[in-house]
């Protein structure tokens, strides 16, 4: 289960429009759970969601549609 912080992480990293220069336990406890990863470019490094935050947030905020896979976070060992 995530943090209240852990998730204002995830959704600050959603929401940022440049990358963020701070990595701190909340980013790390989100990579843990394959939820961010690290992009690299010209400005450096910045973190992304991957295909299974981007999803959890999806469900959690009801927004967008359904992507036709169900129970996508319990295949992959989270909990809905």
């Amino acid at each position: 289960m995530l943090s209240h912080h852990e998730l204002a992480a995830l959704l600050l990293i959603r929401d940022a429009n440049t990358p963020l220069q701070t990595l701190d336990s909340d980013f790390l406890a989100l990579a843990r759970y394959q939820l961010v990863e690290m992009d690299e470019d010209e400005r450096g490094y910045a973190p992304r969601l991957t295909r299974r935050g981007q999803e959890l947030l999806r469900r959690l905020t009801h927004d967008g549609h359904d992507v036709g896979h169900d129970d996508l976070w319990n295949e992959e060992g989270g909990t809905a």
